[in-house]
């Protein structure tokens, strides 16, 4: 549909013809429409276009797609947990058969199958589960890769997932590469363990190789020993997600980890060896998920890095919920954190609660329950907000408790000094970039917060960074990390050998 002194093609023979289409599935009338709208396209509209190679998975060629739009967590051993976001692929026979609304569908996300509610989702567009490749922009920049990420639902199946292994490695080279004079100072060098170490007073941005302290927002980081131009700290506000969830890792977990008097078994080397007492008991547990022993691996490593930089923290915030709790706990034992540096607990970094609508929201651990259970909580603490678990909430309001925590807890640490750590959700990363981003615009006025598109993209233990004085967004000072999923052993596969 190009000119061919505009876009030149050199194809070798092939057994099978290769064609190209722009629209496919449409009705005969709408032909004469689309024919048009070719005849009348001009070589310079494609300045504007984006040439896409998709995949889609075969097993699911004759399934509808439907998008969750509605959380639910099973209650029987033959349902399928449901996530905001996620695509439920389903054979449309299963609308016409099914006498109660409830169908079987193969979750996107995880490849898991199971019985849900169909009003749990709606129908959407095939393409929206395809895999995507490669996104190349046309025009003046033919054939260059393009740099930005898309906006649409179906570019999330481009981040590693469990059936796509080349695609992380991809993903994980490309990660690499960003680290790779550490890797080498480190390993082969025998250079004092650290990035900000290693590359000494520049930071690591090394494609630009800027100074560090110039306002280079994008940079991989600081100087360790920064300084502003009025010569005082600059201090890191660090955001985290938890860690593996034992819900999320193992489903309905509870009814087959508790016995009849309550009692915790561990029936799986990821699980805990031990649960705390809680009011509630198992019940509370259901709600209130703990970490697998792999989550609380994931947050050791983060402080472990963070230690191995040069970084500090002084103030540790989390999220009431327990898997935030553990996290920032396991956090603090890798940083090797001196005991005085205790675990706030604050109800306000915990998740929108409209979420919880169809489950109900969990009652929390005190810190008194906590403290017993061997997790070094402030029970002195007052928290900024106090969450009233049977009042909504909009999504504005959901920001502003998020906002009012972490720009308090700036503002009340200045005099003290020291880096900060929220320990929360995976919407607490954008929600810190966002509130200190307003608080150095000065802005007061009604947010209109919206959920990022990229929600679902933020793995366990994500760190997202920002250094004040002034404000910036920066690289986190430790290199992130990547763990894939596996099914469960089954020693019963040699009785067959």
């Amino acid at each position: 549909m190009a000119q061919e002194k505009d876009i030149s093609t050199n194809l070798e023979a092939h057994v099978k013809s290769l064609h190209i289409t722009l629209a496919y599935h449409f009705e005969a009338s709408a032909y004469d429409a689309l024919k048009k709208l070719v005849e009348e396209l001009r070589p310079e509209a494609l300045s504007s276009w984006e040439l896409r190679l998709y995949s889609r998975d075969p097993r699911f060629a004759n399934h509808l797609v439907h998008k969750v739009t509605q959380s639910y967590i099973p209650v029987a051993n033959d349902e399928l947990e449901l996530v905001i976001g996620d695509y439920i692929y389903i054979e449309e026979k299963q609308f016409d058969s099914s006498p109660d609304g409830w169908v079987h569908g193969t979750s996107w996300l995880t490849g898991v199958s199971g019985y849900l509610p169909a009003v749990y989702t709606q129908r959407t567009a095939e393409s929206d589960a395809w895999t995507l490749h490669r996104a190349i922009t046309l025009g003046n920049n033919l054939g260059a890769e393009s740099k930005s990420e898309s906006e649409t639902d179906a570019d999330m199946a481009s981040y590693p997932h469990e059936d796509a292994s080349n695609l992380a490695q991809e993903k994980s080279e490309d990660t690499y590469k960003d680290w790779e004079k550490y890797w080498k100072a480190v390993t082969f060098d025998k250079a004092e363990p650290g990035i900000l170490n290693v590359i000494g007073d520049r930071g690591l941005d090394l494609k630009s190789e800027k100074a560090c302290g110039n306002g280079d927002t994008a940079s991989m980081g600081d100087c360790k020993e920064a300084k502003a131009k009025d010569g005082k700290e600059r201090r890191w506000m660090l955001g985290m997600r938890h860690g593996e969830r034992v819900d999320l890792t193992y489903g309905a977990w509870v009814p087959y980890c508790f016995d009849d008097n309550g009692t915790y078994v561990r029936k799986d080397l990821n699980m805990p060896i031990k649960l705390g007492e809680r009011k509630g008991g198992k019940d509370s547990y259901a709600l209130d998920t703990p970490l697998t022993r792999v989550g609380h691996l994931q947050a050791q490593l983060v402080g472990e890095g963070m230690r191995l930089n040069g970084v500090t923290v002084k103030h540790v915030y989390a999220s009431a919920a327990l898997r935030s709790i553990e996290s920032a706990h396991s956090f603090l034992l890798g940083l090797q954190a001196d005991p005085s540096v205790k675990i706030r607990v604050e109800p306000g970094l915990f998740e929108y609660k409209m979420w919880y609508l169809t489950k109900g929201m969990p009652t929390f651990m005190t810190p008194q329950e906590l403290h017993d259970a061997g997790i070094n909580v402030d029970v002195n603490y007052k928290p900024y907000i106090d969450l009233d678990p049977k009042t909504p909430e909009t999504l504005d309001d959901f920001f502003k408790r998020n906002e009012l925590v972490m720009q308090s807890a700036w503002k009340e640490s200045q005099a003290e000094g020291g880096n900060i750590m929220f320990v929360g959700h995976a919407a607490t990363l954008d929600m810190m970039v966002l509130a200190f981003k307003r608080l150095a615009e000065g802005k007061t006025d009604e947010p209109n917060y919206q959920i990022s598109q990229n929600l679902l993209r933020v793995p366990y233990c994500a760190v997202g960074a920002v250094r004040d004085n002034p404000w910036e967004v920066v690289s986190p000072p430790c290199p992130p990390s990547i763990n894939s999923s596996s099914a469960r052993f089954n020693w019963k596969m040699h009785l067959d050998v």
